[in-house]
């Protein structure tokens, strides 16, 4: 069997589903999924992740590019990312984005698509304010789409406060400003819709990347 390599990026404003888009759209082309987000929270439960950069999140800012850059970097030479890769939450930036291109470039690829998922800013915000997780299992859950079972030991995110929210969405919108006319002109940029099931979100993903349907590779 010929292998692919694919490459994607899915950006989308804090609360759109990306992650779990990611992890459905990985399944499908055996891919693995990069999140920015969770290798900061990562870093952040294991204390290596510095406290200017440490303050930033809990504030609901978004880190600057050099931080991002370079768990990319490391992160996409590793094995697993030999025949592609999904990137969850990154490039946010032009900047960035010409750095992914570059270091992309080093190994003679490209991407293959950039889908932005698109959900209203009034909706963004009940998802994220009522979102919740369960401290032992890593679980997360609605308050009022998906609430928790009895006795579920509940965490409310510093950057899913109400307080954060607006400035999480609020910079987000200001900082992919150019991004998205940035890899429309290189005609990569596919618009879908992101209200609904995941189910039809990932069917609505797969028709704009031309294999509607399900199943992988």
């Amino acid at each position: 069997m010929t292998e692919v390599i694919m490459i994607l990026v899915l950006v989308g404003p804090p609360g759109a589903g990306k992650g779990t888009q990611a992890k459905l759209l990985c399944a499908r082309f055996s891919i693995p999924q990069i999140s920015t987000g969770d290798m900061l929270r990562e870093a952040k439960r294991a204390g290596t992740l510095e406290k200017r950069y440490l303050d930033i999140m809990d504030s609901g800012g978004l880190l600057p590019d050099e931080a991002v850059i370079g768990l990319i970097d490391r992160r996409t030479a590793e094995p697993d990312c030999s025949n592609g890769f999904l990137l969850d939450g990154f490039p946010r930036t032009v900047p960035q984005a010409n750095a992914l291109d570059a270091h992309l470039a080093q190994g003679s690829l490209g991407i293959d698509a950039v889908i932005q998922l698109d959900v209203p800013r009034p909706l963004l915000e009940e998802r994220l304010i009522h979102r919740r997780t369960d401290k032992r299992s890593g679980q997360i859950y609605h308050l009022v789409y998906n609430p928790p079972p009895p006795g579920a030991e509940l965490e409310h995110r510093a950057d899913d406060r109400p307080e954060a929210v607006g400035k999480r969405l609020d910079a987000y919108e200001a900082m992919t400003a150019a991004l998205l006319p940035f890899y429309e002109q290189k005609k990569l940029l596919r618009r879908v819709d992101g209200v609904g099931t995941p189910e039809e979100v990932t069917q609505r993903v797969m028709s704009a990347l031309g294999r509607p349907g399900s199943g992988g590779e």
